[in-house]
């Protein structure tokens, strides 16, 4: 596809001076596609570290120790055996477990101590990171180095037997072996999975345009990824978790949360289009991560999780103002899209953040709580961050994310439900809500995104015949086209801005990721000829969207139809007047000749004037057929003086009004349903009537033309007519002409019959050259 050029008399296009011209494009160099040579390679690069990262955690997760059970809280704080690995140890399932014994392996002659290691239910949080209580973390540690010792003492190859200290009931020896392949949780390789798409993403986004929004795009993926990470390793520790570990996750992932809100704010400021003083806002978002992160290590243990919190609270809070900002200097779609994506996380943000705060009354909740929901919210931010360079390309592909993210809500609600209430397993729970919410989503999805907003048939059959008016007003005026097109495109995708410019398209294509749409406009006088106009609009839904694929094949088949309308009008309406032409002639050359003769023949002189009557009725019939098009104005004038005449011989009066406020030029189809009525209702009111006074009115006022006929006769109520062939035809003209007409009886006496065509340029109305007003 070509690139427009700008008229010689523009200098400025869509706000960009110096738009390249169609022939530089074409001269100028050809950049190579951008994955070839060291991109490629540094993408391949970035993915197989990122591969070996996982595979590196796989070999150091599957080593370390694990109880042959799975642990679960409940509601009044204990921790209870949920299921055990082996049959053997199935009278253990439900027993409460208060702590584990062991004797370290012997290395001398004398007997090895007892260590004794409590289980509370603070030892099954997966990380420190979200438990907002000072003196519970410092529990929380103090429990996990007790096992510490556990760990050192414990040997991969052979193991360790301890003993488990129930609450009633004996103690029971296990064998602690290591985790092994099949000891990971489903939710490791699944968030894994994520993790790594994720940090793909961003290195796909560096790497096709390495420039500061990117870096900053990469950098938030990069951390994401690594929370994502460190999530899917802790679904697979229970409680057996390094003490190395568990600082270094606490640690990575409150600097992670800080640098992903910085990131944002810095996102927001440069893309889609940077704000005014961008370098400010980027060095103050700089300061205030320094700031936090440095407040963060030396602020009072008691207030370093609120720290946090309200520092990734205040950073999202500018990030929202950042695309507010930028969306109120020049609107654009996919700053509307994720400023509300961003408001969304932000409130659930919140929300998670207040409630494992003020903390609920059953302990177990909190612990899911804390553990699944802010593993829901990590994946839905994660998602966002995925699907942000692809969202704004379609309105079809934000309809489909909406519902997979409703739908995606709705299963973590479920599985939070089944783990907290019915105490199902984690992958049953999981396996469960997900099977149930999208089992949901596919059966309603067809009905639900039939009534999501859109183009509708309804607008598809206005569209047309909008088409078939254009087409009939660049009929009578070829030059009317480029502004009729522009108002029907502006109707159609209602754009921030629309521009008519010199050029040469190919056909309707897209620029700017999908927020220019350019249409060409062909010169209709000859199918061969080449466009010579592009119409430029930006931004569809006045910057709400973006313009789509969809969109660009619409604006071809418009062109495309109206093209032939026109080809085909041309033929039609030039054989119609051919024909047209041949009937008056033969009707002039034949029957008047005849009725002339005849009227010199005439026996009295009541038939020569009923001759010379219907002679004038055959002359206003020709040269209505002969001409090419009649001005309303002056078809208005011949129907002045026929009705005059007919009206004369019955001696009735005729008052006549006229009031246009653009003289149009009616075509043949228009100037013959309107002749005809106007003879139907002048001829009922003298054969039936027996009216001293005849008022018409022609009014054509904003598109919409009023045709009125009254009479002071003798009529009747009209529900009480029985409408004939006069009546019926009437009817039929005036459906003919897309309008209405209406009888109805006036005091003291009379009837009323009124004929409303709106809007009448629809029938084939053209405007003409002067306007007149009477």
């Amino acid at each position: 596809m070509s690139t427009p050029s700008t008229s010689s008399g523009s200098s400025d296009f869509m706000g960009i001076s110096a738009w390249p011209t169609l022939e530089a494009v074409l001269q100028g160099p050809h950049e190579l596609p951008r994955w070839i040579g060291w991109r490629l390679k540094m993408l391949v690069v970035w993915v197989l570290l990122g591969c070996a990262l996982v595979f590196m955690a796989v070999n150091w997760l599957i080593s370390q120790p694990k109880l042959p059970m799975t642990l679960r809280g409940t509601p009044d704080g204990l921790v209870r055996i949920h299921a055990v690995d082996y049959p053997t140890l199935q009278r253990l399932e439900g027993r409460i477990l208060t702590g584990v014994e062991w004797h370290p392996p012997q290395t001398d002659a004398t007997s090895p101590p007892l260590h004794v290691a409590p289980i509370e239910l603070l030892l099954l949080q997966r990380s420190a990171r979200w438990i907002s209580n000072a003196e519970s973390r410092r529990r929380f540690f103090q429990e996990h180095r007790a096992l510490a010792q556990l760990q050192q003492d414990w040997n991969a190859d052979k193991g360790l037997t301890v003993d488990l200290v129930f609450q009633n009931g004996p103690k029971e020896s296990v064998l602690i072996a290591p985790r092994g392949l099949m000891g990971l949780s489903p939710l490791f390789w699944i968030l894994s999975l994520l993790a790594l798409m994720v940090y793909a993403v961003g290195a796909v986004v560096l790497l096709a345009s390495p420039q500061l929004r990117n870096v900053a795009f990469a950098i938030m993926a990069l951390c994401h990824g690594v929370e994502l990470a460190l999530i899917a390793a802790s679904t697979s520790l229970d409680v057996f978790v390094p003490q190395s570990f568990l600082i270094w996750d606490g640690y990575t992932r409150a600097v992670c949360d800080l640098v992903i809100a910085a990131t944002i704010v810095v996102v927001a400021t440069l893309h889609p289009r940077r704000l005014k003083r961008w370098p400010l806002y980027v060095g103050l978002t700089g300061l205030a991560l320094l700031g936090l992160l440095m407040g963060l290590a030396n602020v009072d243990e008691s207030w370093s999780w609120w720290w946090l919190q309200s520092g990734c609270l205040g950073l999202g809070l500018a990030s929202v103002a950042m695309m507010t900002a930028a969306n109120h200097a020049m609107p654009h779609p996919f700053t509307l899209v994720m400023r509300r994506f961003t408001l969304i996380t932000l409130v659930s943000w919140i929300a998670l953040s207040l409630s494992i705060a003020m903390g609920v009354r059953r302990a177990d909740m909190q612990l899911n709580l804390t553990t699944f929901g802010v593993m829901t919210w990590q994946v839905f931010a994660a998602s966002q961050l995925l699907l942000s360079p692809y969202l704004s390309r379609s309105k079809l592909i934000l309809q489909e994310f909406s519902l997979l993210a409703a739908s995606s809500t709705v299963a973590a609600s479920l599985d939070l439900l089944f783990v907290a209430i019915f105490s199902l397993g984690q992958f049953t729970s999981m396996t469960l809500s997900l099977f149930l919410s999208f089992g949901v989503y596919l059966s309603i999805r067809r009905w639900l995104m039939a009534r999501l907003p859109g183009r509708d048939p309804l607008t598809m059959e206005r569209l047309f015949q909008r088409l078939y008016r254009i087409a009939r007003e660049v009929e009578r005026q070829p030059d009317a086209l480029d502004g009729l097109l522009m108002q029907l495109m502006r109707e159609l995708f209602d754009p921030l801005e629309i521009t008519l410019v010199q050029g040469v398209v190919g056909s309707a294509a897209l620029r700017g990721n999908g927020s220019v749409l350019l249409m060409p406009l062909p010169q209709l006088n000859s199918p061969h000829s080449m466009p010579g106009h592009v119409l430029v609009l930006k931004h569809a839904k006045k910057g709400q969207r973006l313009f789509t694929g969809e969109d660009a094949r619409l604006a071809d088949r418009i062109a495309e139809q109206l093209h032939r309308a026109l080809n085909f009008d041309k033929a039609v309406e030039q054989g119609r007047s051919e024909e047209r032409l041949r009937i008056a002639q033969d009707l002039h050359d034949d029957i008047g000749a005849r009725l002339l003769t005849l009227m010199y023949q005439a026996p009295s002189a009541d038939m020569e004037e009923y001759i010379r009557h219907t002679l004038q009725d055959l002359k206003t019939l020709t040269r209505g057929l002969a001409a090419q098009s009649h001005a309303l104005t002056e078809a208005a004038g011949e129907w002045k003086r026929d009705l005059s005449q007919r009206l004369g011989v019955a001696r009735c009066e005729l008052e006549w009004h006229m009031r246009v406020d653009v003289d149009v030029v009616l075509n043949m189809v228009q100037w013959s349903a309107l002749t005809r009525i106007l003879r139907e209702l002048v001829n009922n009111t003298i054969s039936h009537a027996k009216a001293s006074k005849v008022r018409v009115s022609v009014e054509l006022d904003s598109d919409r033309l009023t045709l009125t006929v009254t009479d002071n006769g003798n009529g009747s109520d009209p529900g009480s007519w029985a409408h004939g062939l006069g009546l019926g035809g009437v009817r039929k003209r005036v459906k003919q002409l897309g309008g209405a007409v209406r009888w109805s009886q006036i005091e003291p006496r009379g009837i009323c019959c009124e004929v409303v065509v709106e809007p009448f340029s629809a029938s084939g109305g053209l405007p003409a050259d002067s306007q007149v007003s009477h």
